[in-house]
């Protein structure tokens, strides 16, 4: 779902602003994770949770580090030397479980490392062999300035924030009992932070932008895909964390690679590398091991 909304607000931000495309998901989306909302709360029978102050702003934090993160990740589209810039997204990878283990309640065993290790690993191979020559030169660009360009620059950027989102999320939903069941703690808290970010962004944009609210109607076909399938995947990120350390669900969820190359080589016939073939033993490798973990 992720994969499938990336390439849509791709789309929409040839015609809109790079904001304006992160604020679509979140506006989009909220009506479909209510209902999600709505059927955790009748699943599980329990009710209104208690809006401590530490769960409102680990919410807090998380949905302000989503959205500047998306809206870095928008903004890539539009650079050139997009494909060194998506390989250094993925660092998100080892900058939660540093950032996790040092700053946050993350435990994560030597198991756990090597698993992360495996999974990372395996993703650049992935992409090395996806992008080859690109990442190492482009136009004939020095590899030195291709990572330490506006690009890469970006990129880190992105991958540190995306990093806090997920820890911060992560600690909303314990901050709701571990005992309760982590559905409902994971709509709530995926409802609050979705509600926080199309108020908050909305009132920026009201004054900022307003033409991106016009925008909105001829374009709400796309509009309503980008919050569908955004919202879906939310539903899984946030159920995830809710379950298990966002280092390992990070992880775990760079399986999202190895399903782009599947559905590249099976519908669009294209042809995939030794190196691509891999990375995709490599990372295969590293979620199964999470297995043992």
């Amino acid at each position: 779902m992720q994969a499938v909304r990336t390439a849509a607000q791709k789309q929409l931000n040839q015609s809109m602003s790079t904001m304006g495309t992160t604020y679509v998901r979140s506006l989009f989306g909220l009506p479909v994770l209510l209902l999600f909302l709505g059927g955790a709360t009748l699943y599980t029978g329990l009710g209104v949770p208690e809006f401590k102050p530490a769960f409102v702003l680990h919410t807090a934090g998380g949905a302000l580090s989503q959205v500047l993160a998306t809206a870095l990740l928008i903004h890539l589209f539009r650079l050139k030397n997009f494909a060194v810039g998506t390989m250094l997204t993925k660092s998100d990878l080892v900058l939660t479980a540093l950032i996790g283990t040092l700053f946050f309640t993350e435990k994560i065993t030597l198991l756990g490392w090597l698993a992360i290790l495996v999974v990372m690993g395996g993703v650049i191979l992935m992409l090395l062999g996806k992008l080859g020559a690109t990442v190492f030169a482009t136009r004939g660009e020095a590899l030195s300035h291709l990572l330490l360009g506006r690009p890469a620059q970006v990129a880190l950027a992105c991958a540190l924030l995306f990093s806090f989102s997920y820890l911060f999320l992560r600690a909303a939903t314990l901050e709701l009992g571990e005992q309760n069941h982590f559905l409902w703690r994971s709509a709530w808290t995926v409802v609050l932070a979705t509600v926080m970010q199309v108020v908050c962004l909305g009132l920026w944009l009201a004054r900022t932008e307003p033409a991106v609210f016009r925008q909105m109607g001829p374009m709400r076909g796309i509009a309503s895909f980008i919050g569908l399938t955004s919202a879906l995947g939310s539903i899984g990120w946030y159920t995830a964390f809710a379950l298990q350390n966002a280092a390992y669900v990070r992880a775990v969820g760079q399986i999202e690679a190895v399903f782009m190359l599947t559905i590249s080589w099976l519908y669009f016939r294209e042809r995939i590398t030794a190196l691509e073939l891999t990375g995709i033993a490599c990372t295969i490798a590293g979620v199964l091991m999470f297995r043992l973990v």
